[in-house]
């Protein structure tokens, strides 16, 4: 017995040594905020001051030095989210991440992304003459430097990822993956499409297609400027995009009030964008000051020029445009010649091109992509994909002409006056954004910034087109002086919720615009007051009522109170009086979403599969189908198809939905009302990609947290509708800035979990609990406030 208690004691002090050896050895790996590093490359002298919570505040003596700078410690930060995203975007995750990501890595070498950021690089980083090219070089000599010098980041060690230099293209790779993000089209249109072909146009009829009656649109207002100073197919889509380790953009929110309207007597921006949560967040923090130009900004990934943030003029945020930029056309094959389509008159030949893919634990992957007119042919290259029906081309306006967001970007951090802010809002084309702007001189103005396709009145852009005819061709483009916008309106504010913006020549222009509830809440809140402070728009930014849900409460809550069953009654006794407030100890949120979701699962999926509907669910085409479906008696949608022999009815969904919802909530919340509150089953958890490995998901992911919020409130921490009654949040405000423009060097921020990708960073989760609960942090640009707040001080110098 003393013998097995001695081995056990033992055993007990070689596992905490290795432990112990373990941890030490990850403390090695640690960024560097302090001290002195000579490196290759750099000109003079660069101080970098880290302040509370590791933001960087670059002090250089040129320009080319500061954003050698920014790359080395954005670098050293996020190397492995920089990696993750080049591969992602060029279909080279499966080097590095096995078969697993064959499907996904096919998608993107079908899109031709890698094709795009090549070509887009040799035409606009070939040389290093204009200002904007000499920045990006200088960016990536820094992460370059990092590369040759920095610690190795521990995923790299764990995954055994080969270190490889950053090259131009890369920054193309870059802004190809977040344009890919805002284009809604992939996952709707093909549903759509299946739904038309084998159901009908009255399937149709209740989801909306195009823009519903009672959206909410953005005006336009030209005011003077201020003086200055197929189901396979679906699956296989879905499957892509589902085994993505990189989160995508889902949305924004952005405001701006007049300096009339504000507080201080200038303007006052807030911006909060909503993309999938991960770890790392999105946004890299950092602050830039050379002789001349000083600017403070939130960066992507690999990309040296802030999308987000402000100078000591003006400042800038940004929400998807959510136009419709991608088209897939039908296009008819030659019955003798399989490489040929029929265009109009004549025969064409499909190019094609030759991909491989390397694969980590396997034999290569070897495939031909062909093209059309219109894009790349997307059936027969991810696997189980149909090839018997026709080829159906992809038409995404990122691939059409010159992408000058690089250009626009550098502008943007440089603009010294409203002229210069509005040419650089001109030359984005894709992806759409809402560029929301304002500036010391007292301007406020949106663009909807986007290079849009004029397309014949007939053609509905949800559904696939003719390739074959010519008469769903593209007739031009709108110039940008007819997108919409607004300068200075005398309503005194403008912003964007994603939601349907004014006409482009009288025509609403189509798009995946989403439903009314943010923008309805966001314009009640700014015309409810007459001044707004920066911390009034910081407490806008958490609302998380919606007066829209308790409406579609109450339409379901009368249909339940006609239900016979005690526990319908029950449920309509919850929602009653429900006002759409989204709160974690509230119970009549946990019940309107377990009841939406099987009103709907159960009126749809019987149709189309629960993958379609799923993919469909991840778009705004459905959130905006609730009301109009729930409110049609008639639809088609509400008898089941697998039941031949009876024809259900609205109100018999509504008692199966009602039954199956009592259940869930017993289940996962208990046996008492009291017992389901929502925070229960809408938590918050930032998973790492290493997560998926269950020891390392404990170790890397962040969270879980229990949060106010729900679906399309302002605090829009969203989930995908569930029958199994849990709504884990999968996306929502990456982060939250608040900037007046009395105060421009002070702004307020805050990041969903830390500044850091290194997890023995001490900024790796120091935001996490302070987002989750609504705090924020200050973003310093004054010198003096940066130096008596900051912890460390690195010094980077000429080797």
């Amino acid at each position: 017995m003393k013998l097995l208690k001695r081995a056990l004691l033992v055993l007990v002090i070689l596992l905490l040594l290795a432990a112990a050896g373990i941890w030490i050895y990850g403390l090695s790996l640690r960024p560097q905020l302090s001290g002195e590093l000579k490196l290759q490359g750099l000109k003079q002298e660069v101080e970098v001051w880290y302040d509370q919570y590791g933001i960087p505040h670059i002090y250089a003596r040129n320009e080319d030095d500061a954003y050698f700078a920014l790359g080395f410690v954005h670098a050293q930060d996020r190397l492995f989210q920089m990696e993750l995203l080049r591969r992602a975007a060029a279909g080279r995750l499966a080097e590095i991440l096995g078969p697993d990501l064959i499907e996904t890595d096919k998608f993107f070498r079908t899109l031709g992304l890698a094709r795009f950021a090549q070509q887009h690089a040799e035409r606009f980083l070939s040389s290093d003459t204009a200002p904007f090219q000499r920045m990006v070089h200088a960016y990536q000599k820094g992460i370059n430097a990092y590369l040759k010098n920095g610690k190795t980041p521990v995923e790299f060690l764990l995954l055994n990822i080969p270190k490889e230099e950053f090259r131009p293209a890369d920054v193309y790779l870059a802004i190809g993956f977040m344009s890919f993000g805002f284009a809604e089209g992939f996952r709707a249109d093909p549903v759509l499409e299946k739904i038309k072909t084998e159901w009908g146009h009255h399937y149709l009829a209740d989801l909306a297609i195009q823009t519903p009656p009672d959206a909410v649109r953005i005006k336009s207002y030209s005011g003077a400027t201020a003086p200055a100073p197929s189901g396979k197919l679906i699956a296989s889509i879905a499957n892509a995009l589902n085994a993505l380790p990189v989160a995508l953009w889902q949305g924004s929110n952005a405001w701006v009030v007049a300096g009339s309207k504000s507080a201080s007597g200038k303007p006052v921006l807030a911006n909060d964008t909503h993309i999938g949560y991960a770890q790392p967040a999105v946004w890299y923090e950092a602050h830039i000051e050379y002789p001349g130009f000083g600017f403070y900004g939130h960066h992507l990934a690999g990309i040296p020029f802030g999308l987000l943030g402000n100078n000591r003029f003006c400042g800038f945020g940004l929400t998807m445009f959510e136009n419709d930029d991608v088209d897939f056309f039908s296009e008819k094959v030659n019955p003798e010649n399989p490489d040929e389509v029929w265009y109009i008159d004549h025969w064409e030949k499909l190019a094609a091109r030759q991909e491989t893919i390397k694969v980590k634990g396997g034999r290569e992957v070897v495939f031909t992509v062909r093209s059309s007119r219109h894009g790349p042919i997307i059936n027969g290259i991810v696997q189980h994909t149909d090839t018997t029906h026709a080829p159906i081309a992809l038409a995404w306006q990122l691939l059409k002409g010159e992408n000058l967001a690089l250009q626009a970007a550098w502008q943007l951090n440089h603009a010294a006056t409203f002229a210069q802010a509005r040419q650089a809002a001109s030359m984005f084309s894709a992806p759409g954004l809402n560029v929301m702007y304002a500036d010391t001189a007292g301007n406020i103005a949106w663009w909807a910034a986007a290079r849009l396709p004029i397309r014949p009145k007939h053609v509905v852009s949800k559904l696939f087109l003719d390739g074959a005819s010519g008469n769903d061709e593209y007739l031009g483009y709108y110039p940008f002086e007819q997108n919409p916008q607004a300068l200075n309106p005398p309503w005194q504010y403008v912003y964007s919720a994603n939601n349907q913006p004014d006409t482009v020549s009288g025509v609403l222009y189509p798009g995946y615009y989403y439903p009314k509830n943010r923008a309805s809440r966001i314009i009640e809140l700014l015309e409810s007051k007459e001044k707004f402070s920066a911390t009034d728009m910081a407490a806008m930014q958490l609302d998380v009522t919606s007066a829209a849900h308790a409406e579609l409460a109450q339409q379901i809550t009368s249909l339940l109170q006609q239900s016979p069953g005690a526990g319908a009654q029950q449920l309509a006794g919850i929602l009653k009086n429900w006002n759409g407030q989204h709160r974690a100890n509230m119970a009549q949120p946990a019940v309107y979403y377990t009841l939406l979701s099987q009103i709907i699962y159960m009126a749809m999926a019987d149709e189309i599969g629960s993958e379609a509907l799923q993919s469909l669910g991840k778009t705004s085409v459905l959130k905006n189908s609730y009301q109009k479906l729930i409110q049609n008696e008639q639809s088609p949608w509400w008898d089941d198809v697998r039941t031949a022999a009876t024809r259900e009815s609205r109100q018999d969904i509504i008692n199966r939905a009602a039954t199956a919802t009592l259940e869930l909530l017993r289940k996962n919340l208990g046996s008492r009302p009291d017992e389901w509150q929502w925070g229960k089953i809408h938590t918050l958890t930032h998973r790492h990609a290493l997560g998926a490995v269950k020891l390392l998901n404990t170790i890397f992911s962040v969270g879980p947290f229990t949060v106010d919020g729900g679906s399309e409130v302002i605090n829009n921490l969203h989930f995908e509708l569930d029958t199994l009654g849990i709504f884990e949040v999968d996306g929502g405000p990456a982060l939250r800035k608040v900037t007046d423009f009395a105060d421009i060097e002070n702004g307020i921020s805050i990041s969903p979990t830390g500044q850091s990708g290194n997890r023995m960073s001490p900024h790796y989760a120091d935001q996490a609990k302070m987002f989750a609960t609504g705090r924020t942090r200050p973003m310093l640009m004054n010198r003096e406030a940066v130096l008596q707040q900051s912890k460390n001080r690195l010094r980077l110098l000429p080797e």
